[in-house]
């Protein structure tokens, strides 16, 4: 009786520990801005059928979801703003932006991932990003200033135009059945 107490108990422990997995069928990275002007957003989204993200406490490279983004197949809406997000990000230098969701876990009410992120030549490692998830997107955001990208912050016009500090980086993942 003892052993088949222990045989189904964990057999519910393992079954607790089995992970969700998402398959991604499409990435958008939003850039979102504000300036002395109004406000700015620049946005690559790709079509990318099934990369696999798994929810769970594995913390492994092979599990993490990552994707290259090049800076030139961003969209800003004209070809100034374009011009002027390349030059920000350094694109002669540093042509492609990496993202990586290295793992996603279950809060107590929300969905959180450990994030790395190499913009323009500097890698930022955030820890619990927040996710929300419906029934088919996956959408994080993060506040990130120049200063810690240690990029200059973009002016026009001899300063009159000025980009603030702070800028949002909205990930979206649409996923499907997985």
């Amino acid at each position: 009786m003892r052993i088949a107490s222990l045989l189904i108990c964990s057999l519910l422990w393992m079954g607790s520990l089995q992970k969700e997995t998402l398959v991604i069928q499409q990435k958008e990275i939003i850039v979102k801005g504000k300036t002395s002007i109004g406000d700015f957003e620049c946005s690559y989204d790709k079509e990318q059928i099934g990369d696999t993200l798994f929810i769970g406490p594995m913390n492994t490279t092979a599990r993490s979801l990552n994707f290259t983004i090049p800076v030139r197949e961003f969209g800003c809406g004209n070809f100034i703003l374009n011009g002027d997000f390349r030059r920000t990000l350094k694109a002669d230098q540093y042509p492609v932006c990496e993202v990586r969701v290295l793992r996603l876990f279950k809060g107590q009410s929300n969905l959180y991932g450990d994030l790395s992120i190499k913009l323009a030549g500097k890698r930022l490692m955030l820890d619990k990003v927040m996710f929300d998830k419906s029934q088919y997107l996956l959408a994080g955001k993060v506040q990130l200033s120049f200063e810690e990208l240690e990029l200059e912050t973009p002016s026009r016009l001899g300063g009159l135009v000025s980009v603030e500090e702070n800028i949002d980086l909205e990930i979206k993942l649409y996923t499907g059945p997985g």
